[in-house]
């Protein structure tokens, strides 16, 4: 069996000096792993990665190359009640690429958003899981009217549109509610509103699905994604 490469999100000064990981890293590799030295990817979490040697506590940096940031996709929850389900929302979007995760703060929600350092964490985590190159941006608690500074707002809505039926949105904001739903008045009439499936999806399982829309599929874009680079 081939032996694990470990993905490593580590910081990357000027220059091609050997960069220290930290102790809680370097416990993982060398007690969980038994990864005393070998090869790794790393990335500093701003899009330049590369191939190295791990030896004992140092990276030694290989040949890098800098990956071009993806199209902005934003994606607005109101934080689910309990906090497995709050963390699943947290590694899931962004092991799925998205930009920037927004809690929502709604009328009826009832969770609360995890400590930053939580969210550091568990989005590091998938980072290195995922083999990514760019950390996810964790923002909130923002009411509704505070989501224009993003982008657009779509509110997920099983009564909603199908992604065909939008219209042209430029940096589209998905907005999960919580399991209450929106207040009456929280959702502007003329908001956009998609349709996610057939079924009522529970909070965590709307924001992935809404996300995996938003990035698009292999046959293209939908309609109304941004064609624009941040």
């Amino acid at each position: 069996m081939a032996r694990h490469q470990p993905h490593l999100l580590v910081p990357l000064p000027t220059g091609d000096d050997p960069v220290p990981v930290d102790q809680e890293t370097r416990h993982h590799l060398e007690k969980a792993l038994r990864f005393d030295t070998g090869l790794v990817t790393y990335t500093d979490g701003e899009g330049l990665v590369g191939e190295g040697v791990y030896e004992h506590g140092m990276v030694i940096r290989g040949d890098e190359t800098l990956v071009p940031r993806p199209d902005l996709i934003t994606v607005a929850v109101a934080p689910p009640h309990s906090n497995s389900r709050v963390r699943f929302v947290v590694e899931k979007l962004a092991e799925l690429g998205v930009s920037q995760l927004v809690w929502l703060q709604a009328k009826h929600g009832q969770g609360r958003p995890p400590r930053s350092d939580k969210s550091r964490a568990w989005v590091r985590s998938a980072l290195e899981q995922s083999r990514g190159a760019w950390l996810m941006e964790v923002h909130g608690l923002v009411p509704v009217p505070g989501l224009g500074e993003f982008g657009t707002p779509i509110f997920a809505d099983p009564s909603g549109a199908t992604v065909d039926e939008l219209p042209a949105i430029d940096k589209p904001v998905l907005c999960i509610g919580p399991e209450g739903g929106f207040g009456r008045d929280e959702v502007p009439e003329t908001a956009a509103r998609l349709r996610l499936g057939a079924t009522i999806l529970r909070v965590e399982t709307a924001a992935i699905a809404g996300a995996v829309l938003l990035r698009g599929s292999e046959m293209g874009p939908p309609p109304w994604h941004s064609t624009g680079k941040t």
